[in-house]
């Protein structure tokens, strides 16, 4: 969510509600993006808006349907993601189309979601985390399970920022389907 404090909780805490009811009413990603959009932009006199990476995995078939809104590129086994469809962020305003994506089976591999507050972690020079040192991480941590990815990724920009506070939030999400 773009902005800090109350209002950006609020944004956020509504953006995560009317993405519960529309997974529990089994709409497909880029169809979500569309009404979530809708709702967001409604009333949004502070024109706040939400990045987000909206995905939605066949666990018998390994497929992956998934609408990419503005979000950082997911890392899939070392290389990001090529999202075809560059979607607008969400909130932005009423009747955007969003277009949706797949991959037909991510059965053995890996994929990092994450926030930008990994991308842009800063040190103590100001110098970012980058998209660079991201992969040569990723390419360290093949194999690994889910959970040990997030704690190396963790430890890794902890240690890059020399324990400084963070300039902004992160959030992390691997996801590794045998």
């Amino acid at each position: 969510v773009v902005g800090k404090g109350v209002p950006a909780s609020l944004f956020m805490a509504q953006t995560t509600r009317l993405f519960h009811t529309f997974a529990k009413e089994g709409f497909k990603p880029a169809d979500m993006a569309v009404r979530m959009n809708d709702e967001l932009s409604e009333n949004n006199d502070q024109c706040m808006f939400v990045t987000m990476f909206i995905g939605l995995v066949d666990l018998s078939s390994g497929r992956l349907d998934y609408c990419s809104c503005g979000h950082n590129a997911p890392i899939i086994d070392n290389a990001f993601l090529e999202v075809t469809n560059k979607n607008k962020p969400l909130g932005l305003m009423p009747g955007i189309p969003f277009k949706g994506e797949s991959i037909d089976d991510i059965r053995g591999r890996q994929m990092l979601i994450y926030t930008d507050g990994l991308s842009e972690a800063e040190n103590r020079a100001k110098e970012l985390f980058g998209d660079e040192r991201m992969l040569q991480l990723t390419g360290s941590v093949a194999g690994r399970s889910a959970r040990e990815v997030i704690s190396l990724f963790t430890e890794a920009v902890n240690q890059f920022r020399e324990w400084a506070e963070p300039n902004d939030d992160l959030t992390l999400m691997c996801l590794s389907i045998s």
